[in-house]
């Protein structure tokens, strides 16, 4: 093994800097359950896969111009975390591992959680 400055460790795809955080976030997470046991607020978080077709697929100039994509390097997810109050106020945050979406999605979509 070579000597170097830093260490790189790497466990399947994940750094150790990432497993760390990971492993944080779950002992932070357990010992808060007896808390938000009795917060007056409901909280809600989902997650869903929205990769597309795998290949042939025009990447739109990123690259090259002329660019077919073969396979998929990474899945795309889209987030969403809800806030509640027992009265019906709440707040919604969603996030999508997506670039170039128009504004048109932003509206209807903001149309369709309006409607419910």
């Amino acid at each position: 093994m070579e000597a170097s400055s830093s260490l790189h460790f790497q466990v399947s795809g994940f750094s150790l800097s990432k497993i760390w955080l990971c492993l944080f976030l779950v002992l932070v997470l357990q010992n808060c359950s007896p808390a938000l046991s009795d917060s007056p607020y409901l909280v809600g978080m989902g997650s869903y896969d929205i990769t597309g077709p795998a290949t042939d697929v025009n990447m739109m100039g990123y690259a090259n111009a002329e660019q077919i994509a073969s396979r998929i390097h990474f899945r795309l997810k889209a987030r969403a975390f809800i806030v509640a109050e027992p009265n019906g106020k709440r707040v919604v945050f969603v996030n999508l591992d997506a670039c170039m979406a128009s504004q048109l999605v932003t509206i209807k979509v903001l149309e369709r959680l309006k409607a419910m």
